[in-house]
């Protein structure tokens, strides 16, 4: 017989559980305060309350008062003051803890899931080692929890700031372990969460990455550990153009195949911003385009494209090109990852520029995974149809995560194109010759062309 599931109706989190909780199970939350477990529970007994008409009985043992809980969570998206005492109880457990220990909490307990025939249980606040209750104590209260939940077809949420050790009697004896973090990185933060356990089912394991926002938490699997929702991802028969005749010169098809993705590698003023914003403009309403920039803002590129002579302009008015930038504020890689994925399938992009890798470097978790999710996230873009373009300086790139650009990155991608720069003729400046390092598909028409930039329809004499 397969268990009942209770969803938790949080962005990502039942994706991680492949479902969301069991009912009748007990799962310990545990992490630091201010990572966020009470919103959490929080927004997932409103959200329960407003989509499944679930009820939820939330239990204090804090000497903090619930008003002025409620008076934080008015400040979020999902906060229904209707749903207060109707579909969604409070109730203070702090006297009985400390007149009668957890035995007293039980007796309560029992008498309120009669009364409000709750679907969800929240026990918010058990500090063990601030209580001085013994293991013995506890593993007695958990096993009575367990029996009552079991009985009353409720789940439980155990809400607990212990550092992993402080519940250790009593978590073989739980359904789950949720441990909450809280890092800092470089001039970012980032929240993790882990399931340490979780009977009954198979999780997404590893850490991954949430947000806190207005809209409550929001959580973003490990891109590459995440089932392949689509099948196939063969590159196209169409080909594509790059936006730059003296770029499609260089392609004996004249282009890219459809459904490719390209990285093109230089140093910062080499010109793959440029070669990004003509990529970029040649999007249409039948191939809509997105952008996504990683130290740029919209504004700025679409002055520079104007005094390029590209059409970005026209292609952001007629609503054919979206400029993102990526990367904003303490946005993890896996957020940047499932945004952009997000913004693809809503937008039924077909053509997507990502300006800057090492945008996805500076994140905590780009030097232990980082090429494995760029790699997950260019097939994710290629089996739907998506021709995509990567640019990357190899030294902000080896700033941003601490180490260079990693031999065999390049495989990942169906075509590369490496800028070549050096002194032209006397009184030309700096000239950039663009190298065909790789293609696949088609053929090169050439190895190499000095582009340009200026010019973006020119090119000098090929390259020999």
């Amino acid at each position: 017989m397969n268990l009942k599931r209770l969803p938790t109706a949080i962005e990502g989190l039942d994706d991680i559980l492949q479902g969301g909780l069991f009912e009748g199970g007990v799962y310990i939350f545990e992490g630091p305060p201010g990572v966020g477990k009470t919103t959490l529970a929080n927004q997932m007994a409103y959200q329960l309350a407003s989509q499944r008409q679930q009820r939820t009985l939330y239990v204090t043992l804090l000497a903090e008062s619930h008003a002025r809980m409620l008076q934080h969570m008015e400040q979020q998206v999902f906060f229904d003051r209707q749903q207060v005492s109707a579909g969604i109880f409070y109730v203070s457990a702090y006297r009985e803890l400390e007149d009668g220990g957890l035995k007293a909490v039980v007796g309560l307990l029992r008498g309120e899931l009669l009364r409000s025939r709750a679907s969800l249980l929240v026990i918010d606040g058990l500090v063990v080692e601030h209580r001085g209750l013994s293991s013995d104590a506890v593993r007695q209260f958990v096993h009575e929890l367990q029996s009552l939940v079991s009985a009353m077809s409720c789940t439980c949420l155990v809400l607990t700031s212990g550092n992993g050790n402080a519940l250790s009697a009593e978590q073989t004896m739980v359904d789950g372990i949720f441990t909450f973090e809280d890092h800092g990185f470089h001039w970012r933060a980032e929240r993790r969460m882990q399931v340490r356990k979780f009977r009954g089912s198979q999780v997404i394991r590893g850490s991954h990455t949430f947000c806190i926002s207005q809209r409550g938490l929001q959580f973003f699997p490990r891109l590459e550990s995440l089932p392949l929702r689509h099948q196939g991802g063969s590159l196209g028969d169409a080909v594509v153009s790059t936006g730059l005749p003296a770029w499609d010169g260089l392609l004996r098809s004249g282009g890219v195949l459809a459904g490719s993705s390209s990285v093109v590698i230089g140093h910062s003023g080499a010109g793959k911003t440029t070669l990004a914003l003509a990529f970029a403009a040649a999007a249409s309403p039948g191939t809509p385009g997105l952008m996504m920039a990683c130290t740029e803002f919209a504004a700025d590129l679409r002055r520079l494209s104007t005094s390029l002579g590209l059409d970005v302009a026209a292609a952001m008015d007629a609503g054919s090109l979206t400029i993102e930038h990526l990367g904003h504020e303490d946005e993890s890689m896996d957020e940047m990852g499932h945004k952009l994925l997000r913004l693809v399938d809503e937008r039924r992009i077909r053509r997507v520029v990502v300006d800057g890798l090492e945008g996805l470097a500076d994140t905590l978790a780009f030097s232990e995974r980082g090429y494995r999710f760029l790699g997950r996230l260019l097939t994710e873009l290629k089996v739907r149809g998506v021709t995509s373009l990567f640019t990357v300086d190899p030294a902000a790139l080896a700033v941003a995560a601490g180490t260079g650009l990693a031999e065999g990155v390049v495989g990942w991608f169906d075509n590369a194109f490496v800028f070549k720069t050096g002194f032209g003729e006397p009184g030309e400046g700096e000239a950039r010759t663009l190298v065909v390092a790789k293609v696949r598909g088609t053929q090169p028409a050439r190895g190499a062309a000095d582009m340009q930039l200026s010019l973006l329809g020119a090119e000098r004499p090929p390259s020999h």
